[in-house]
């Protein structure tokens, strides 16, 4: 299939007609053609279609209906009717009004598409592009970043449940390839165990006995796939029975197959235990009380004074990632997308001192965000001494104890790097009087940043608490309106697709639905007021006026208490 260029991405007469004459103010749907000039054309997608082949529909029309579908929050069928009906969707399509549209099914090969190799990423460079020259945005202004928890579009399952799933998938997925083989494996018990979908709960009967016969039978079909299906061996199901079976079980020296044990022969951790054999790249994720399986978000907006928040950059992650290791990838992407800020504001789960270091050198980007105390066992009740408390000599390459005692090493090891570890004499530590309210060690061992990041978080330290620091901070609380928006706006909090690269795509949608909704409430004129009237009273406010009974006029009603005769 190949890119079928239009002639030209002109509105007809007709359609502009009766969307004007329906719609005077314009719609969301309208401002995509309005303000953003339909945001894409079929030339920006021709290197993602072979150049031969039978012509396919347009893809700039494709990318706009499933922005507009993530905006009004609809399914693939209703999208599709929206086209065939809706005159402001034909606006913005530059469509005909006697345009049929297309079949629904026609989204959801267009969504897998984006999936492929970073397109989604690319289709939100080519918007941004377009907003970018509108001038609602640019480059070195002032931004903002949080993240959000997202579920996956998997149930919550018990280990047992796990296994049988896995293996009810694999089954289905042989079934549907080679019915044949399966003729004479599969026996009456395996269609009782695994022929409905596992619902067991946390107390299931027999757990034993179920444990011990998932773990055979899963062992059996890997066996008898891998010797006489090979060919159906790479089959994702079959693969996500293997990788499960490993996870939650183990063959001992006699050969027989063992229930894994956290305690005895471990689980694998979080970050790589799989929790669903239907998404392999979800994952179990604890922070604070919250806790689920799927992804994280990280979503980044502009926030400069009198401008539209513009949406710059969101990236999907897996659950268990830390947001450190999101700072940097975000700041790459606004730099191949050239907007990259001045002032980035972000909380104090994605920095550090280094990556503050690292983001003024190589983005020239200041990162305005808390800087957490160290926080000890002994600190909590204040009668330890913190790092404060000890003179560091950078020259001397020493560091002085509060009683004086100077350090008799000092090093820094590849292991520990950028961190520089000072170490004092046992002779000096054992006999000190106040060794209990500095370690519990036989000798205390300091550890500290370099000079340039050390006087670097001393900086930060003293400057977040001033009141110009707090006051420019305070902008940073914006995005948690940003996030509850996605959220509850646009349903971004459960996942619509399984796969780690069909979520990220549905993110990218619906960054540029809230970025088109968002453009279109600032040009949106506001209501006129001349024609209001005020609402009519009702029966009882009625009564109240033949009888002569003032009432409130205003928005509520006042209770006034009878006065208490003398």
């Amino acid at each position: 299939m190949c890119v079928r260029t239009r002639p030209g991405s002109t509105v007809p007469e007709l359609t502009v007609q009766v969307a004007r004459a329906s719609n005077p103010t314009g719609t969301t749907a309208m401002c995509i053609r309005d303000q953003l000039d339909g945001l894409w054309s079929d030339d920006d997608f021709t290197e993602w279609y072979p150049r031969d082949g039978r012509p396919g529909l347009s893809p700039a029309q494709l990318a706009t209906v499933c922005v507009l579908q993530f905006l009004m929050e609809l399914s693939d069928r209703q999208a599709a009717e929206a086209v065939r009906c809706r005159i402001d969707f034909k606006y913005a399509l530059a469509m005909d009004l006697d345009d049929p549209g297309f079949h629904h099914s026609v989204l959801t090969d267009f969504r897998a598409r984006l999936a492929e190799e970073g397109r989604a990423d690319r289709l939100l460079d080519l918007a941004l592009e377009r907003i970018k020259a509108a001038g609602l945005v640019k480059e070195r202004g002032r931004q903002r970043t949080d993240s959000t928890h997202i579920l996956a579009a998997v149930r919550d399952l018990t280990r047992i449940e796990l296994v049988t799933e896995a293996m009810r998938a694999a089954l289905e997925e042989l079934a549907r390839r080679a019915p044949q083989e399966l003729v004479g494996l599969v026996t009456d018990e395996w269609g009782q165990r695994y022929g409905r979908a596992a619902r067991l709960g946390k107390n299931p009967t027999h757990p034993k006995t179920r444990i011990k016969y998932l773990g055979e039978d899963a062992y059996l079909l890997l066996r008898y796939t891998r010797t006489y299906l090979r060919g159906l061996w790479d089959g994702p199901q079959i693969q996500a029975l293997r990788l499960i079976f490993l996870q939650n079980y183990f063959i001992d020296s006699r050969e027989r197959v063992q229930w894994r044990e956290p305690d005895e022969t471990g689980r694998p951790p979080s970050a790589t235990a799989v929790v669903s054999p239907y998404d392999l790249t979800a994952r179990y994720a604890r922070r604070g009380g919250t806790r689920w399986r799927g992804f994280l978000a990280h979503v980044t907006e502009s926030c400069d004074d009198g401008a539209v928040n513009i949406i710059t950059d969101v990236t999907t992650t897996p659950a268990p990632v830390y947001d450190t290791r999101s700072l940097p990838v975000i700041h790459t992407c606004l730099e191949h997308r050239n907007l990259l800020p001045a002032e980035h504001l972000v909380d104090g789960g994605y920095t550090s001192v280094a990556l503050r270091d690292r983001a003024a050198r190589e983005h020239q980007i200041h990162l305005v965000e808390p800087v957490r105390k160290k926080i000890t066992r002994k600190s909590r009740k204040g009668n330890v001494f913190d790092r404060d408390a000890f003179n560091i000599d950078w020259e001397q390459r020493q560091v002085t104890c509060p009683q004086g005692k100077v350090s008799s090493g000092w090093s820094s090891s590849p292991s520990i790097a950028p961190a520089i570890q000072a170490q004092f004499s046992k002779k000096d530590c054992g006999p000190c009087p106040v060794k209990a309210n500095c370690t519990r060690s036989t000798h205390q061992m300091l550890t500290f940043h370099p000079r340039e990041l050390h006087e670097l978080l001393t900086v930060a330290r003293a400057e977040q608490h001033t009141s110009a620091w707090q006051k420019r901070y305070a902008m940073r609380a914006g995005a948690e309106g940003t996030i509850n928006e996605f959220v509850r706006g646009h349903g971004m909090r459960q996942s619509r697709y399984r796969g780690h690269d069909k979520v990220h795509v549905q993110h990218v949608l619906t960054t540029i639905a809230i970025n088109v909704e968002r453009i279109s409430a600032q040009h949106t004129p506001p209501d006129s007021t001349a024609d209001r009237h005020p609402r009519p009273p009702t029966t009882f406010q009625d009564f109240l006026d033949r009888q002569r009974i003032p009432r409130p006029r205003g928005v509520g009603s006042v209770f006034r208490c009878p006065t208490a005769s003398p």
